[in-house]
């Protein structure tokens, strides 16, 4: 397996930004998470650019399948048999899609979610559907309920790779792994540059709420 260095830095500062919304989140700092929130929303942006014009193990077409392919992967799992995959292998891919839908879904609804008493959410105040705020709110916090499901099973994949399968994906997305063909310096630039971009404009709009004018 090999991750360019662009897709680690996404992948760590999205650990990052999850960690610290979840833990803001709870204790009721809302001004820290919205930076945390609108750092992920950033991060998410440029994966999904990323996915489709970024380095070739990081593009959504090397690691999408079919279902019937990912039904065949896991039964190698399960016999403990699996092939070599240079970047995400099928099962990864969709936990790569479904943190991202999740989590995009929970940044997405909280841009329009305030507490009605301290805070109020940066769309609303930008005039953008402001009749959009009640049902985010409530979509927000019914999303908010598969956060820790789904980071737990992401945590118990890494550890059957390791165990099972003798696999170390953890020091993979430090190090990046070896492969024939690298990504060149051009593409490496172009990413890192991108994914500050997404996320300096995601935090922009943390200008607009009163907590930080």
């Amino acid at each position: 397996m090999v991750w360019d260095l662009p897709t680690r830095v996404f992948h760590w500062g999205f650990v990052v930004s999850i960690a610290g919304a979840y833990i803001s989140g709870e204790r009721g700092a809302l001004d820290v998470h919205e930076l945390f929130s609108l750092f992920a929303l950033g991060l998410i942006v440029f994966r999904l650019i990323w996915g489709v014009i970024g380095y070739e193990t990081a593009r959504f077409s090397n690691f999408l399948t079919t279902p019937a392919k990912i039904g065949a992967y896991f039964r190698l799992v399960i016999a403990r048999d699996t092939p070599l995959h240079s970047g995400h292998n099928p099962l990864g891919g969709l936990a790569v899609i479904a943190l991202l839908t999740v989590m995009g879904a929970m940044v997405v609804t909280g841009l329009w979610t305030g507490d009605d008493i301290l805070y109020e959410a940066p769309m609303p105040i930008l005039g953008l559907a402001p009749e959009l705020a009640a049902p985010m709110g409530s979509w927000h916090q019914d999303i908010h309920r598969l956060v820790i499901p789904l980071i737990a099973l992401h945590l118990l994949a890494i550890v059957a790779h390791r165990v099972w399968l003798g696999e170390k994906l953890v020091s993979r997305m430090v190090r990046g792994g070896t492969a024939p063909q690298k990504p060149t310096r051009r593409q490496t630039w172009l990413g890192l540059g991108l994914l500050a971009f997404c996320v300096s404009a995601s935090l922009s709009l943390a200008l607009v709420t009163p907590n930080f004018i």
